[in-house]
């Protein structure tokens, strides 16, 4: 009996006996729990404090809004849009922020201050040769006292466009193929490259082909220097723009060319049996002639050139106003019997495929020998 008192006593003083000794030391740790979670709230509190003075000090003030909105809104218009060397330039500026005819506006070219006056928004400069950046720079300050600056830079290509009709002209002629309705043309973009840069060559640049102010998606591209088409139909014209740039938009350039239309004609020429066609002696339009027998043959100019074995061109020759059955360009004309008489040649050439392509040519022959009364062909 008397051991379980003893325990029973033991246990209930061991309870009261913890609840001093406890006690300080719950108190203790809460304390420490408190001042722990009160420090970083602190120090964080400074931080966000100090980061929102750093903000304020970088704010813009109102001044620099304004005067950056002027700049962003600042409408600059060039005419060209993309000069070529040595070109004429008109820049104008103009904006809806602030009123510019009273404000005063320098102009300066690489530097050197070339015009400065109140409301002066159009200036005008010539462009620098192919290969050199022509720096422009805009200064403005307006009646409320803003100044904005506007940069600009121009690093024209040297581009010159040279095109060739598929046109047919006779050997050993100096002349030009020229551009008939419905003819294939090529035209090609040639760079500048006199300042012995790599960067100019043709193969290195970046061409945008245009046609009749469309642009032509299929011929354009990188190291495209070259565009085909067809000519157009009688009485318009063909204009060809193309835009070369660098890769990196470092030079840029455009030039154009309007093709005008040409129309063919036919031109008669002695063939000889063993010299061939006489071209430097073209038949005019009358001829006398004391041969027993000569060949006419006729050379189309500017009809297009045949791509195949199946013929392309019509021709109608007539003599003495009667249809002659020939299919060729060469017509053989005999005096067999010899006596004096005059004939009328001509012939009638058109375009089986090109519609719109014809020509014809007369040609009236004297005879001087009299031993017929009539030419045989």
């Amino acid at each position: 009996m008397y051991p379980m008192r003893t325990i029973t006593l033991r246990t209930i003083l061991g309870g009261f006996l913890c609840v001093p000794l406890f006690a300080p030391l719950f108190v203790f740790a809460q304390t420490t729990a408190t001042t722990t979670a009160e420090q970083p709230v602190s120090q964080l509190q400074q931080q966000i404090d100090q980061l929102m003075s750093d903000r304020m000090s970088k704010m813009p003030t109102l001044e620099e809004v304004r005067t950056s909105s002027i700049l962003n809104y600042l409408e600059v218009k060039t005419v060209p849009q993309n000069p070529g060397p040595i070109e004429v330039v008109q820049v104008s500026v103009e904006s809806y922020l602030t009123d510019l005819n009273k404000a005063t506006i320098e102009w300066s070219v690489d530097g050197k201050v070339v015009e400065r006056a109140i409301g002066r928004k159009v200036f005008s400069f010539q462009n620098g040769p192919s290969g050199k950046t022509t720096r422009l720079t805009i200064s403005i300050t307006t009646n409320a006292g803003e100044v904005i600056t506007k940069r600009l830079s121009w690093s024209p290509v040297g581009i010159t466009i040279l095109w060739e009709a598929d046109t047919y002209t006779p050997p050993f002629y100096r002349g030009k193929a020229l551009l008939t309705a419905e003819a294939s043309v090529r035209a090609v973009a040639i760079p500048d490259n006199t300042a012995g840069q790599n960067a100019l060559s043709a193969g290195n640049l970046v061409y945008v082909w245009e046609k009749d102010g469309a642009v032509v998606s299929g011929s354009s591209g990188y190291g495209k220097n070259s565009f085909s088409f067809t000519g157009p139909r009688p009485y318009e014209r063909a204009n060809v723009k193309v835009r070369a740039s660098s890769v990196n938009d470092a030079m840029s350039s455009e030039t154009r060319v309007d093709i005008s239309l040409s129309q063919p004609f036919v031109l008669f020429y002695e063939k000889h049996p063993l010299l061939g066609v006489w071209y430097n002696r073209p038949f005019e339009t009358d001829v006398t002639l004391n041969k027993k027998e000569f060949s006419i043959s006729a050379e189309p100019y500017f009809f297009s050139n045949e791509s195949s074995d199946v013929a392309t061109l019509s021709h109608v020759w007539a003599v003495n106003g009667k249809s002659v059955q020939n299919y060729g360009r060469t017509i053989t004309l005999r005096n067999d019997t010899g006596v004096k008489g005059d004939s009328a040649v001509s012939l009638a050439m058109r375009g089986l495929k090109q519609t719109f392509q014809s020509a014809s040519q007369n040609l009236r022959v004297h005879f001087e020998q009299d031993t017929a009364s009539r030419p045989t062909f």
